[in-house]
């Protein structure tokens, strides 16, 4: 599920920046791991400004996304050593 259609789905109903409704738990459901990874960055990145997400904001979240996905290979080195 690329960015655009995560966006349309987590927005059928209402909801406050960084909420999370029904309509968003089904999309990272249905999504897999990529879906949740790029909920996770939209959440925080609504949180941080405060309003929630929209078609322009695709690059900023995007490299939110890079960085949880950066931050977790980080961890995940951390644990193994």
């Amino acid at each position: 599920m690329n960015y655009q259609d995560l966006l349309k789905a987590i927005n059928i109903g209402p909801r406050d920046p960084g909420g999370c409704t029904p309509p968003v738990v089904e999309a990272a459901r249905a999504g897999g791991e990529d879906a949740h990874l790029l909920v996770n960055a939209i959440h925080g990145w609504e949180i941080r400004n405060k309003r929630k997400a929209g078609p322009g904001d695709e690059a900023e979240i995007l490299a939110v996304r890079d960085q949880l996905v950066a931050n977790m290979g980080a961890t995940r080195s951390k644990a193994a050593d």
